[in-house]
């Protein structure tokens, strides 16, 4: 047999193989709405794997609890297995509800991989207090929640969007992106991830950041900050800042953007080994140019980098694309 007519019967047989199994394949879903009784200080509990959580403050009594599961393009068996185990299992106590959806392998999907569709979708009082875990899941949270101190979003790789209001926020991440905007600024704001990056609008009293290598854009803050970065680059700007407040910076290789109201004269000290620091603000380098020292009477800075270039200046209170 000639290598050209093997190519040909192989591509036959992958056509005939492709057929088969869409002939074979069946579609499931489930589509469940459920109600169940919050009241002002309980918790909502979701741990939902992989599974996509929306969560929106309402004007309402209870918890509306929506689950969307759809897959297509495996066997009925396969479909049916893939629904019972992302199906959620809900729970209510004294302390509130709680979601869970168990982890677990989903074996060999095929194609069933490009259809599948897993969404959780949560609507609640405001007074309740949302905590929210997933593994691969994206997490997206609207609304009010003045009670929760704080509010906790979790994941591995899933990304993070919140938009809303909290006093405090702490969120936890491996790889997945952070957008965050507050409609008024967070009394406390905690954020660590690995890789994944952070951008928030809107402001916090207090923000503390740790991260390996994701950039970090923080904007209208109105007072201290603690930020720990391997190579990300990080852009702060105030909107206020206050004398008896604090900024500690330190990276190994990422760019540093400070940008500081008018009126604002800091003390501290500015530092990097063999990168480069540009400073608008009064203050003198050492002898050996690897540090500025700054000459305010105002918040105390820290900054410290390896090898990226530190900038520290003065402006309007604007609002800015990241660098």
């Amino acid at each position: 047999m000639s290598r050209d007519l093997a190519v040909r019967i192989a591509g036959l047989t992958l056509v005939l193989i492709i057929c088969v199994s869409f002939a074979g394949a069946s579609e499931k879903e489930l589509h469940r709405t459920e109600q169940f009784p919050i009241v002002q200080g309980q918790s909502l509990v979701v741990e939902a794997s992989s599974l996509k959580v929306s969560v929106r403050s309402a004007d309402v009594v209870g918890a509306q609890v929506t689950t969307e599961l759809r897959i297509a393009g495996v066997s009925n068996e396969r479909g049916s297995d893939w629904v019972t185990r992302h199906t959620p299992e809900i729970t209510s106590n004294d302390e509130g509800i709680a979601i869970r959806v168990a982890p677990g392998k989903s074996g060999f999907l095929g194609l069933g991989h490009l259809t599948a569709r897993a969404r959780l979708g949560i609507v609640m009082p405001g007074h309740s207090t949302p905590n929210i875990t997933t593994s691969s899941g994206d997490i997206e949270v609207k609304g009010d929640f003045p009670m929760a101190r704080p509010l906790h979003l979790r994941t591995a790789t899933g990304h993070l969007d919140f938009m809303g209001a909290t006093p405090e926020l702490d969120i936890r991440s491996a790889s997945g992106e952070s957008r965050i905007v507050t409609i008024r600024p967070f009394e406390r704001f905690f954020l660590r991830t690995s890789s994944g990056g952070i951008n928030l609008v809107g402001g916090a009293r207090h923000a503390i950041v740790d991260t390996a290598s994701g950039n970090v854009w923080l904007e209208n803050l109105s007072g201290s900050v603690e930020i720990s970065t391997s190579t990300g680059k990080i852009s702060l700007r105030w909107d206020r800042l206050d004398a008896d407040a604090t900024v500690k910076v330190q990276t190994s290789s990422g760019k540093v953007h400070l940008v500081i109201p008018d009126a604002v004269r800091p003390r501290g000290f500015l530092t990097t080994i063999a990168g480069t620091i540009r400073s608008d603000l009064p203050g003198v380098v050492n002898e050996a140019g690897d540090t500025v020292e700054l000459h305010g009477d105002g918040p105390f800075f820290e900054v410290e980098s390896a090898s990226g270039e530190i900038v520290l200046e003065s402006s309007v209170q604007r609002s800015s694309e990241p660098d």
